[in-house]
């Protein structure tokens, strides 16, 4: 009778109804509150600030994201999903619509933390839910998905939120925002969250929290490789503008439309070959098409050049990072994917912090074709603690099959 459930599951379709809302809904939350990022420098700058405190509503809201995550994620797989999403939505909202009454500078960056809050609560809820509703068998293909949902999001915010600046003034940017963040609230209340309830931890009390809750050790593997890939895209997000000021290449913004192509090419197969195959299948080529496309772009001197090498990161990129976040899931406790997931996103948001600043003091020293090709070390990292850990995963393979061959 058990097996039989589980197969049952495992032949559950991936385009369910939940996961298209899921889809939808995270496409919007990420391409409403994505919006700001590149507009809010524009704005600070508008209302009298230096070029340091137009950084900083980047900085802030990645800072409060990332302490919350973990917490999130806890929380997640004690009281359930659906409280917290509408918690952490409310909170998107809500801030979004104080931008409207603040004065400033100070008052924005107090208020942009708070909203950062609800950000690490939404992302980390959103990415656990995920986990709920796609069958073990298909978490590579669906994890897949989701994160193109995140990228598409992302790069259509960047548009958006550029152009609508140029066109009009930020008000009008922050009600576009807030009703994409809406309607992306309206489409997740809509998922159902029944699959969720055979994942949450049982409700225990003890006195004070433990650090161990805060993360999911299991995970820190895939998360710590996750935190060196993401320092260079990291660099990438930052400084490309400013590369293609130093090397004269004229609209390097097309370097994005490859990378984003590459990774919609790449889903069909890869989150495939991650369920069929396992991780390594999928990361290995993945992490070497990133390395080699690094390298072009360093070496970029015309618009051809920048394309192709954003072509190979984008691909190499949409193969590794989808099979790290499905294999931190994977490695993971049914009643623990909520921190998982945290661990996880907040490795993300620490690499491209870390990216910016130390990626940034670099080319202050060099110029940044020299930077990329530094950032090349991050990659190398990966690779060489990646190679070891499947070593280490095969001779313990071996060390087993021998062991079990003398009982027999």
């Amino acid at each position: 009778m058990e097996i039989k459930k589980v197969e049952s599951h495992s032949t559950t379709t991936l385009w369910s109804r939940s996961f298209l809302l899921l889809l939808f809904g995270n496409f919007f939350i990420y391409q409403g509150i994505l919006m700001l990022i590149p507009t809010f420098p524009l704005y600070i700058k508008q209302i009298g600030g230096n070029d340091l405190e137009a950084s900083l509503p980047f900085a802030v809201i990645s800072i409060s994201a990332l302490i919350v995550r973990s917490i999130s994620g806890t929380a997640a797989d004690t009281f359930g999903r659906k409280p917290l999403l509408i918690i952490g939505m409310c909170i998107l909202i809500a801030f979004n619509c104080s931008y409207f009454v603040a004065s400033g500078i100070g008052i924005i960056l107090v208020l942009r933390f708070c909203q950062g809050i609800g950000w690490g609560m939404t992302s980390t809820v959103l990415a656990t839910i995920m986990s709920d509703i796609v069958s073990p068998k298909q978490r590579g293909e669906g994890t897949g998905y989701f994160a193109l949902s995140i990228i598409l999001g992302t790069s259509f915010a960047t548009v958006l939120g550029i152009e609508a600046m140029k066109r009009y003034n930020f008000e009008v940017i922050l009600l576009i925002s807030t009703i994409l963040v809406g309607g992306g609230m309206l489409l997740t209340l809509g998922i159902s969250m029944e699959s969720a309830k055979k994942h949450l931890k049982p409700k225990r009390v003890k006195k004070g929290i433990l650090w161990s809750d805060l993360f999911e050790k299991s995970a820190l593997l895939p998360a710590s490789l996750c935190f060196l890939h993401s320092i260079t895209f990291g660099g990438i997000m930052s400084f490309i503008m400013l590369f293609g000021q130093e090397t004269g290449i004229e609209n390097v913004g097309i370097y994005f439309v490859g990378h984003v192509l590459m990774i919609l090419i790449s889903r069909p197969f890869a989150g495939k070959l991650f369920d069929r195959k396992g991780h390594a299948f999928v990361i290995v080529p993945g992490i070497a098409l990133m390395i080699a496309g690094l390298l072009m772009l360093s070496y970029s001197t015309t618009t051809y050049m920048l394309i192709a090498s954003s072509l190979f990161y984008g691909l190499g990129y949409g193969a590794a990072h989808p099979s790290l976040q499905a294999w931190a899931i994977a490695r993971s406790p049914g009643e623990r994917k909520g921190a998982a997931n945290g661990t996880f996103l907040s490795s993300l948001d620490l690499g491209y912090s870390v990216g910016a600043v130390v990626l940034g003091l670099i080319a202050t020293h060099t110029n940044y074709a020299v930077m990329y090709r530094i950032s090349i070390i991050f990659l190398v990292a990966f690779a060489v603690i990646y190679g070891y850990h499947l070593i280490r995963n095969k001779q313990g393979n071996l060390k087993k099959n021998e062991n079990s061959e003398k009982l027999a």
